[in-house]
């Protein structure tokens, strides 16, 4: 309609239109886009990526129980460490995020576990061949120290040679067999038992003798050197007794609970 008595009046600012988006559908990839006055943070495989969208992505997975972070343009796969960055939250919603990929980590160490030196986590390497010694590259350590940074899988030592198998190729760790079963067993999932969410096998502290919960109170003895221990926090059973309030065999235990053994044999 035209109004012909109107004086027309130029507008120096073009008209924006506001699309409401609460589910966050709509993806702001492309490099260099701006939000505000600040650029979405660059990832390592050269896109531009929305840490609003980043974190949603790592929520999801995290409900999925996975540790694959990729990016959702070209499929590269992000290691914890520089998702977090990604995702631009403040410390403490970023520490509620760490808390959970580490008891996911813990929970199955088959497939994740943290490099002993930096604590970047890395993933199993993919052959299906259990049998076969793997070695992981921490990226890391590798390029903070400007060269192959080569674990065994089972261990988490330094491993000796080439990432291929061949004739002196191998881990240095003598032990690696009794680190290896400390790391990769199964945990104690009867709702009953004293020590429901630990390792089905811990190594006495003090002769590293490997000892497995059957049943009974959070105290066991080791059949090797008698020495009896707390099942939940490794602490000798006296110690352990004296912090804790109640009586011995309570379920819960005062102190947290250890975490799988790496030993230092």
């Amino acid at each position: 309609m035209a109004f012909p008595n109107r004086d027309v009046v130029l507008s120096r600012k073009p008209n924006l239109t506001l699309i409401p988006n609460p589910d966050r559908t709509y993806r702001l990839l492309e490099p260099q886009r701006k939000r505000g006055n600040a650029q979405f943070p660059l990832a390592s495989c050269g896109h531009s990526v929305n840490p609003a969208d980043v974190t949603e992505s790592v929520k999801s997975l995290l409900d999925q129980k996975s540790l694959e972070f990729r990016c959702p343009v070209c499929d590269k796969e992000w290691s914890w460490r520089e998702t977090r960055k990604l995702t631009q939250l403040p410390e403490p919603e970023l520490c509620a995020l760490e808390e959970r990929v580490n008891l996911i980590a813990q929970d199955r160490p088959e497939l994740y576990k943290k490099c002993p030196a930096c604590s970047l986590l890395l993933q199993r390497p993919g052959d299906d061949d259990a049998s076969v010694a793997l070695c992981v590259a921490c990226p890391g350590c590798s390029r903070s120290r400007g060269k192959p940074c080569l674990l065994c899988w089972a261990c988490l030592s330094p491993w000796q040679g080439g990432e291929e198998a061949g004739e002196g190729a191998g881990c240095t760790n003598k032990a690696c067999g009794l680190i290896s079963a400390l790391l990769f067993c199964s945990v104690v999932t009867e709702p009953d038992s004293r020590v429901l969410g630990c390792p089905l096998i811990r190594a006495c502290p003090k002769c590293h003798q490997l000892t497995m919960h059957t049943g009974g109170c959070k105290y066991v003895c080791c059949q090797g050197c008698r020495h009896r221990f707390c099942f939940i926090c490794l602490e000798r059973s006296e110690n352990c007794k004296r912090t804790g309030p109640g009586l011995y065999w309570a379920l819960q235990c005062s102190k947290p609970r250890a975490e799988r053994q790496r030993l230092d044999c």
